[in-house]
């Protein structure tokens, strides 16, 4: 899958392949660019299915849910990581810790937050209103950590 991935690729394509809610391009696409949309979605096909079967190695792989995108230079990419750790929650479910990192283009480091509440700005087509971002935020801090 990876050489299937290698074959398509370009080296100034204007598509990519990315998860669709962190805009995360994980591998085996992190730097892969394809010059046609046809050639990116097969990509995303091997990409997907590469990480299906790594995943039955190692469980605890990051899921993404991969699409198609546009080249977007100079974004912010979110990525998110949920743990499992030794403790137990009073309902005796595991308890987990989640790490998110935000970064800018190439591979700076702006802000790591573990256990911080995370919401969302933005929705499928705008940013969502300060009532909305609000809500989420109180329901964060609410929840048991």
């Amino acid at each position: 899958m990876r050489a299937r991935i290698a074959e398509l690729r370009t080296d100034d394509g204007e598509f990519v392949v990315a998860c669709r809610d962190t805009g995360v391009r994980p591998e085996p696409v992190t730097d892969a660019r394809f010059a046609r949309y046809a050639d990116a979605e097969r990509a995303c096909s091997a990409a997907s299915r590469y990480r299906t079967a790594m995943r039955e190695l190692a469980p605890e792989l990051t899921r993404h849910d991969l699409t198609v995108s546009t080249v977007r230079e100079g974004t912010v990419e979110l990525a998110a990581v949920r743990e499992a750790t030794d403790r137990r929650r009073p309902n005796g479910l595991p308890h987990s810790r989640q790490t998110v990192t935000l970064a800018g283009s190439g591979n700076d480091e702006w802000l790591r937050v573990e256990n911080g509440p995370v919401v969302h700005f933005t929705g499928p087509d705008s940013l969502l209103d300060d009532e909305f971002v609000t809500r989420q935020l109180d329901s964060k801090l609410g929840e048991d950590a």
